[in-house]
């Protein structure tokens, strides 16, 4: 994990011209953070998550893990403590983080902080919670559920669907693409697979389409994703060895950072992914399309490439291909004029040049939606049959089910969710 090597070895060398010594918690919090942040038992993505602070959280600090990527601190009011990660954070200018003692606490999550009560550190609901499930479609052979699940202490709206029968089935995680209200699902965008044999699901990010929190740009939607995982997993008729996830443009950006995630925490439950013009590069897009500064970044991750270079950096696939560990379908349209094909061609090449098991497929005047492929689906499917079939399984390409899915695609296009 080169960033944290890098991270680490600056911040020892910057600690010469400082003075050591723990911070103390006069004059207020030590740090403040950026955006809703995750705040965990133990200094790692894998370590189980104690709450989500919202932005503006004030935290003071008491220890640091060995690379200074993680810190442990308290809120202000006493009410939670455990770990963060340090570069999402605002700090007093003072404030010297390699003064802080190192520490492995792993903090009891059940356990409030100071002026904390027991209750307070259980309200959260289990990530990946089913709160309510609505059917919206039945066909005889497949279901079609409008669902609402839990996500950081936040209430998620998405779809769900299946074949009907026992199963286990494999499943597929659907990552949408857009901003806001733009590009949310409406459940159509399951039916290539479920119509194919898999479980299918997709979550509309938290502050969209009536999902609780605010909305977020390659963030807090990530853990909305991740928190799919536990949802499968907790069904009878899921193959929880057999996960994959397919993301198109945002979804691509969003998909990329699970995969990463999914390595920090040294999980392996997605078993293979696509990602359909998927956003590798943020400053790229950028330079490529300078109106996305204003209309997408400002608003929603908050500053400029130029003033936030770290924030844009963890979003980019780009710069971090030695963390995707899973085997990865890229498809683009080279005439895709909203996320340039190049996007895909670099993280292709890096990919590769990382020992990665990576595939590129490019469609000349194709467009981003891959209109000309239909959408993706049909490569999407096969390469997920390679990964994610078992002995004796069912055909579950595109073209064999051709027939439910443009029926069950009709019906969802006439009856809008």
């Amino acid at each position: 994990m080169w960033r944290r090597s890098l991270l680490g070895v600056l911040l020892i060398a910057f600690s010469a011209f400082f003075a050591f010594g723990p911070t103390g918690a006069q004059g207020g919090a030590d740090a403040w953070t950026y955006y809703d942040l995750n705040m965990r038992s133990g200094p790692g993505a894998s370590y189980e998550v104690i709450t989500l602070l919202p932005s503006g959280t004030g935290l003071l600090l008491e220890a640091r893990d060995a690379d200074a990527y993680w810190v442990l601190g308290h809120t202000e009011d006493g009410t939670f403590r455990g770990w963060v990660v340090f570069s999402y954070l605002e700090t007093r200018a003072e404030l010297n983080v390699i003064g802080l003692p190192t520490s492995e606490e792993v903090v009891n999550a059940a356990a409030p902080a100071a002026g904390g009560s027991a209750a307070d550190a259980s309200a959260q609901p289990v990530n990946g919670a089913l709160d309510s499930k609505t059917l919206v479609y039945s066909t005889g052979h497949s279901e079609y559920y409008r669902i609402s699940y839990w996500s950081d202490g936040l209430r998620i709206n998405g779809f769900i669907g299946y074949p009907t029968g026992d199963g286990p089935f494999p499943a597929i995680i659907y990552n949408r693409g857009g901003t806001w209200d733009t590009g949310r699902l409406t459940g159509r965008e399951l039916v290539p697979f479920v119509e194919s044999g898999y479980v299918a699901v997709g979550s509309q990010y938290r502050g969209n389409a009536g999902s609780g929190g605010n909305e977020q740009f390659g963030w807090g939607e990530v853990n909305d994703v991740l928190n799919l995982i536990p949802l499968l997993k907790s069904m009878p008729n899921v193959d929880a060895n057999r996960i994959g996830m397919m993301g198109g443009s945002r979804g691509g950006m969003v998909t990329y950072m699970a995969l990463k995630e999914q390595t920090m925490g040294g999980t392996y439950d997605i078993k293979a992914a696509v990602t359909v013009g998927g956003i590798a590069d943020l400053f790229m897009w950028a330079e490529q399309r300078p109106h996305i500064v204003e209309d997408v970044y400002l608003p929603l991750i908050g500053a400029a490439p130029a003033d936030a270079y770290e924030l844009y950096q963890m979003r980019s696939a780009v710069y971090w291909p030695e963390l995707i560990n899973t085997p990865l379908l890229l498809l683009h349209g080279e005439a895709d004029t909203e996320v340039s094909v190049e996007q895909s061609r670099k993280l292709y090449n890096l990919l590769l040049r990382a020992g990665k098991p990576v595939q590129l497929i490019t469609y000349p005047g194709d467009d981003h939606p891959l209109s000309g492929q239909l959408g993706g689906y049909p490569p999407a499917q096969r390469f997920f049959a390679t990964y994610l079939s078992a002995p004796g399984d069912p055909d579950r390409q595109f073209d064999s089910h051709w027939t439910d899915i443009n029926a069950v695609s009709t019906w969802f296009a006439v009856n809008p969710q």
